[in-house]
């Protein structure tokens, strides 16, 4: 394991565990040298390699785009285990030598029982979509290679992984990954002898499948505000806003699966229940922008009986003031400067949750340091502690709790704050309209068993 994939392996788990509300693996590999090439669906660009090698035991190395390895980062990618990958619409002519080169390497890796991560479907949307793209033959080829260089004799494996995020943009979203079962690729030398090229077509097939049942997807990309809007009203889900906090994460993505897999299977044309449900939330939901209400306050106001009832929340909001302003003091300028550089230099806003996470978390370790000089200066001396290793203890606990919790706190009060001035803002007879509406929309759903 090299030192900055070590450091990583370490730092990046409490980073998430900050970053996700609720995080959950199925079916994880237990052994560090697998010797497994892991292929994996790609929702979310920079933030996917990342939390699948953290959170697992397996030390992995990673096939990255060719345009990151510039020669002054070097040193960085060496030590984080990545390794380029060339295409031609990116890079130009000669890519393919090149990627000769590397799968060399690559297969040196996986001979010495090591595990690779790649990132079967090429590239990752500028928005998030539950969707998947149809594989390329790069894991295939390195599987069918490597196995050759070695006479078919290694234990090489390939799994599909399975990336489920309620929303990768969204601080404290929920997030499932579902590992398939691995393949044991000795298992297909009958079927290499008998045709190679068979061999990598029932590779690309079965990681695939594989892929299909282990991810949240719709087939149709023109029905997805179609899944998401079902989601929403339903609360059952993986959406990253409205959902019920009582139902497990992994019942949310069993849900969603199976609600999105109906689609596909049984939404195929001009049959009349579906199309009624999506024409009647259509509307609905064109009802919510015109009027520039949030279904969350439709929810709201239907939960109570027609009422806004506000003065819970702004009690809550006038009692936890204080923790929202230790929280300010100990978050607002990392959160806010990780921010505004993350953004600046990343067009692409499928890049900023990745990188606003892992340079969020170094920039507040950095910031966050000096708790331990402060306390060991000021209020060590205030309250009359004079044991060094109590005093360090003390620190020690504050440094890794206090900071995140507080930092969490302040993001959900401000939040909170915003949406309690919006729904005070709005309209009781446009809810009242829209709660009807809505029950009609459930009875619907119930009827068809959503």
């Amino acid at each position: 394991m090299r030192p900055l994939y070590g450091f990583l392996k370490i730092f990046l788990p409490y980073v998430y565990t900050v970053f996700f509300r609720r995080k959950k693996m199925v079916n994880a590999p237990k052994k560090l040298k697998e010797q497994t090439i892991f292929v994996s669906n790609h929702p979310s660009s920079f933030l996917d390699p990342l939390f699948v090698a953290s959170l697992n035991r397996p030390s992995m190395f990673f096939m990255t785009r060719s345009d990151v390895f510039k020669p002054w980062l070097k040193p960085i990618t060496w030590s984080s285990q990545m390794v380029p990958i060339y295409r031609a619409e990116q890079d130009g002519g000669g890519t393919y030598d090149k990627n000769q080169e590397i799968f060399v390497e690559v297969q040196k890796v996986l001979k010495q029982r090591k595990n690779l991560i790649m990132f079967g479907e090429g590239l990752t949307y500028d928005t998030f979509m539950r969707s998947l793209k149809p594989l390329r033959k790069g894991p295939a080829r390195i599987a069918i290679n490597t196995m050759e260089s070695t006479n078919w004799e290694i234990d090489l494996k390939i799994r599909a992984v399975g990336i489920n995020y309620a929303n990768p943009g969204t601080f404290r979203a929920d997030v499932v990954v579902k590992f398939g079962d691995p393949i044991l690729l000795k298992d297909l030398k009958p079927m290499y002898d008998e045709n190679p090229n068979k061999v990598m077509t029932h590779i690309i097939r079965t990681m695939q499948n594989e892929l299909e049942k282990n991810t949240v997807f719709l087939a149709d990309k023109k029905k997805l505000d179609f899944f998401e809007h079902l989601l929403i009203l339903s609360r059952k889900g993986m959406n990253d806003k409205h959902y019920d906090p009582k139902i497990p994460v992994i019942e949310k993505f069993e849900y969603s699966q199976k609600l999105g897999q109906r689609i596909n299977n049984e939404y195929q044309g001009e049959e009349t229940q579906w199309e009624e449900l999506k024409s009647s939330t259509d509307n609905y939901f064109k009802k919510l922008e015109e009027n520039k209400v949030d279904e969350s306050f439709v929810y709201q106001f239907q939960k109570n009986n027609n009422k806004k009832s506000l003065f819970k929340n702004w009690l809550f909001l006038l009692l936890t003031f204080p923790i929202f302003i230790l929280g300010a003091i100990h978050s607002a300028i990392p959160y806010f400067a990780v921010k505004k550089l993350v953004e600046k230099m990343f067009k692409r806003p499928v890049f900023w949750s990745g990188v606003k996470a892992v340079l969020g978390g170094l920039f507040w370790l950095i910031y966050t340091l000096p708790i331990f000089w402060l306390f060991d200066a000021f209020l060590y001396p205030a309250l009359g502690i004079s044991d060094f290793w109590i005093g360090f203890i003390i620190s020690w606990i504050y440094f890794w709790t206090i900071p995140a919790v507080t930092f969490i706190f302040w993001h959900y009060w401000i939040q909170m704050f915003k949406q309690t001035l919006e729904f005070g803002k709005q309209s009781d007879t446009t809810l009242s309209t829209l709660v009807k509406e809505r029950k009609s929309l459930l009875a619907q759903m119930a009827a068809m068993n959503i």
